[in-house]
């Protein structure tokens, strides 16, 4: 009688063992819904810092045009458009000089997008000149 309890209870005790089709089938589900959560927020991270990289940059293009506006002289009232080689990309520049109702006073604005989206500007950068 021993051994047939034994054996019975090894019987019962290994039918038992492992996960059931179905709950191999949740856990993959769940993982996958997951997995593709985290590949979403991944890619939009790496979306937002490729922003965030031509946003710098642009800015630093607005900033050299200003310092040269500064340095060259008291500048006319004009609006230029041009290109400009940086960090290994290609800018455009609209630079809007205009007069002020102080005299003897120019506002500046500069606004720099990508060569490949020229009518959508990335940084719109705004100064004063004195004449003297």
């Amino acid at each position: 009688m021993k051994n047939n309890h034994t054996s019975m209870f090894n019987r019962n005790h290994s039918s038992k063992r492992g996960f059931t089709l179905i709950e191999v089938m949740i856990a993959l589900s769940i993982f996958a819904v997951m997995a593709a959560a985290i590949s979403r927020t991944a890619s939009q991270n790496a979306d937002t810092v490729l922003y965030l990289e031509e946003k710098t940059l642009a800015s630093f293009v607005a900033e050299n045009r200003l310092n040269k506006l500064k340095l060259s002289g008291y500048p006319a009232a004009t609006q230029t458009k041009d290109d400009e080689e940086m960090a290994g990309r290609e800018w455009h520049i609209v630079t809007k000089v205009e007069d002020t109702p102080l005299p003897n006073f120019r506002r500046i604005e500069i606004q720099v997008a990508k060569m490949t989206d020229k009518e959508n500007s990335l940084v719109s950068l705004t100064g004063f000149m004195g004449k003297y």
